[in-house]
């Protein structure tokens, strides 16, 4: 059995690393192996693991979890079966592994309570099946979820818990040790204690070193590598950037190695950064040009405002005011897809200083403002404190605690001697102050007695006066004040006035906008029913000249039912997307049977639609799948396709239709027909969304060699949600 599972290992190994294979062929080759009936179920898992384990060096690619998925399912089957003890618990180990790459998954989709429910799971797993170092990984990846969601006491206690255990025998223990000191550098990062930072990352390279050394595998490889980006940015912080480029260059030559493009762009991002603050323009820009050539910036919108932002700022130290403001305001729109705030605020400031210096206040002001309302939410005070005063605790507690017992007994016996001399001080002292003060106060009150005596008669004289005055004065102003009262109610009524007049004109206007936006529609509706019925009797008409009379009594059926539902809807703004099916499906079936049933059809709804809740206008679809039929499907003879399906997409409604025909650039080469029909829900499509620059977007189909296949034609639909 062991021999038989070695050459299977071996087998789906060489396939996996051999150069040409691609990713999803990966997969295909590990379920032709598992298919293999000679093979147990723990060889199975074995190998679902191992393959996940080498070719994969993070768990952000999809096709990791569909390796993980793929355990999960067979481990659970396998755990629920009565087995024997020693066969119950290498199964739970395997569904530990499982929850464990579920609950990093989880993580990153900021699900937080799902991942620490999955991280729970996995190391109550390998706890019941005696699996202590598989039990303790679980509890640093499950302090790293602590750290990320700012419980660092928590993670704090987990990571020192680990890394007592696995220092018992370190030899046994390489991997856990870089595994726990680079959880350990990235939360001092964390806390901005950059030079201990990089303390524990040297510490994780050196254990990563041993363990390649003793059995080189991509999993070491990456680690390694994500200690040299760790390596790199903390020393650009502490501004050693020449270390910091070295580390860089380090990462990037790892993860090109491994394939792992997403941590190859973020070390090309911090080898720009670090050649740009060396004064290397040149050879930064062809960092950062070779980080937009790649598919991680394509998709990722973090890679993407991190990279504009580097252009933006190289062109500004450049003195290229326009180009840095253009990289700057490409930056500031890819971030506003991440959940970067940091990254937000340093694109708006850099924008700011733009448009100061271009003395385009308005918008620098906007950026200000905008600038100004992000909340820096990290608090690091208290975890650093914490986390100081675990490692005191671990490493120097006896002693702390002895040489505070004697520092205390010093500093009790010199506060002592220092209070008794302040006291011997004090006293002696005090009765010269109290003598001193007396003979002064009497003197003070004394004076002012003489004084009061003689402040009073002149006070007396002057309250009478004043009072006079102020008598006189206060007619005075009660005679204005009774004016203003009466001058600022009137003005009070003509601004009320001339509101409720102004508010009543807009609102009338308003009105009668809508009114004549919604008489449009209907026009618009009007002209094109008698085109699409005039179609229709066409097709009638030449199945009875055809002396298909069968057909065209079974037509005709069909085109009354179907001008029923096109009469009684052509009244009505918007239908329920039921009704607009229900027509297309009639519209449709009457097609096939003019066209003798060359093509077949599919109308699809997506899950999280309620056809009966969401209303649309009517007949904005039925022109573009008639083009499809009539133009797309012309050089169709049999097996035509015609695929329609209608999906929210960012709480959008999009109608999507495609086919298998000819395309669009052999349509414009053959046909220079305008459909009447299409032109008319155009415009019907502008005036519901008020947008005059709405398009519909065109594409061809095209397989592997680049052929044209078909075309589809999409569009957003305007649409009301009634529950």
């Amino acid at each position: 059995m062991l021999k038989t599972f070695r050459r299977w290992v071996l087998f789906i190994l060489m396939l996996i690393f051999s150069v040409a294979q691609a990713q999803n062929k990966i997969i295909d080759s590990v379920k032709t192996v598992l298919a293999n009936p000679k093979l147990h179920d723990t060889a199975r898992l074995r190998i679902i693991q191992e393959v996940a384990l080498n070719r994969f060096t993070n768990n952000f690619d999809p096709n990791f979890h569909k390796l993980t998925d793929m355990m999960g399912a067979l481990a659970l089957k396998n755990y629920k079966q009565p087995n024997s003890p020693q066969l119950r618990n290498k199964y739970g180990n395997y569904l530990a592994s499982y929850y464990s790459s579920q609950a990093t998954l989880m993580m990153q989709k900021e699900e937080y309570d799902k991942s620490e429910q999955y991280f729970d799971k996995s190391i109550a797993l390998h706890k019941a099946s005696g699996s202590y170092n598989d039990m303790y990984t679980g509890y640093l990846e499950k302090a790293q979820l602590y750290s990320k969601i700012n419980k660092e006491d928590k993670a704090i206690a987990l990571i020192f818990e680990v890394l007592k255990y696995y220092e018992k025998d370190k030899k046994s223990n390489l991997q856990s040790l870089y595994y726990v000191y680079t959880t350990l550098a990235y939360l001092y990062r964390n806390q901005k204690e950059y030079d201990k930072a990089i303390e524990s990352s040297l510490k994780a390279k050196h254990y990563c070193d041993l363990s390649y050394k003793e059995a080189p595998s991509n999993h070491t490889l990456g680690w390694k590598g994500s200690n040299d980006m760790n390596l790199s940015y903390c020393n650009s912080q502490l501004k050693r950037y020449k270390e910091a480029l070295v580390y860089a260059y380090n990462g990037i030559e790892i993860f090109k190695k491994l394939g792992a493009e997403l941590q190859t762009t973020l070390c090309l991002t911090g080898a720009a950064d670090m050649e740009m603050k060396l004064s290397n323009f040149s050879q930064a820009e062809k960092l950062y040009q070779e980080i937009l050539k790649q598919q991680t910036a394509a998709t990722n919108p973090m890679t993407l405002a991190g990279t504009y932002y580097g252009l933006g700022t190289l062109s500004l130290k450049k003195g290229d005011l326009k180009t840095a403001e253009e990289y700057q305001e490409k930056a500031f729109e890819a971030s506003k897809k991440t959940t970067n705030k940091s990254l937000q605020k340093d694109i708006a400031e850099e924008l700011y200083k733009i448009n100061l210096e271009k003395k385009n206040y308005e918008k620098a002001l906007r950026y200000f403002e905008f600038d100004k309302k992000i909340a820096d939410s990290t608090q690091t005070a208290s975890s650093k404190k914490e986390i100081s005063q675990q490692l005191l605790k671990y490493e120097f507690e006896k002693k702390e605690l002895q040489q505070k017992i004697i520092q205390q007994k010093k500093l009790e016996a010199l506060k002592l001697q220092a209070a008794k001399e302040k006291a011997d001080a004090v006293a002696k002292g005090q009765l010269a102050q109290q003598q001193l003060k007396y003979d002064f106060d009497k003197k003070q009150l004394n004076d002012k007695i003489a004084q009061g005596k003689k402040l009073a008669a002149v006070k007396l004289a002057s309250q009478k006066k004043t009072a006079a005055v102020k008598l006189e004065g206060e007619k005075k102003n009660a005679v204005k004040n009774n004016w203003l009262i009466g001058l600022s109610g009137l003005l009070l009524l003509l601004v009320l006035g001339g509101f409720f007049y102004y508010r009543n004109n807009k609102q009338k206007q308003e009105i009668a906008g809508l009114e004549k936006n919604q008489i449009k529609q209907k026009l618009l509706i009007t002209q094109m029913n008698p085109h699409f019925i005039f179609n229709s009797v066409q097709n009638i008409r030449n199945l009875i000249d055809n002396h298909k009379n069968g057909d065209a009594v079974k037509y005709l059926d069909q085109f009354s039912v179907l001008t029923r539902q096109i009469l009684e809807n052509a009244n009505e703004n918007y239908i329920s997307l039921e009704e607009e099916v229900a027509m297309l499906e009639n519209y449709l079936s009457i097609q096939q049977l003019l066209y003798n049933h060359k093509f077949d059809y599919r109308i699809h709804l997506a899950d999280d639609l309620d056809p009966e809740s969401v209303f649309l206008p009517p007949m904005l679809t039925q022109p573009f799948i008639e083009n499809a039929i009539k133009h797309g499907l012309s050089a169709v003879s049999q097996n035509g396709k015609i695929d329609i399906r209608f999906f929210l997409e960012a709480n959008k409604l999009f109608f999507e239709v495609t086919d298998n025909g000819k395309g669009f650039d052999a349509q414009k080469t053959t046909s220079n027909h305008k459909s009447l029909a299409m032109t008319i829900t155009k415009e019907r499509l502008v005036g519901y969304t008020k947008n005059q620059d709405f398009v519909v977007q065109t594409d061809n189909l095209k397989d592997e060699d680049q052929k044209v296949v078909g075309a589809q034609v999409r569009f957003e639909i305007p649409y009301i949600y009634e529950n």
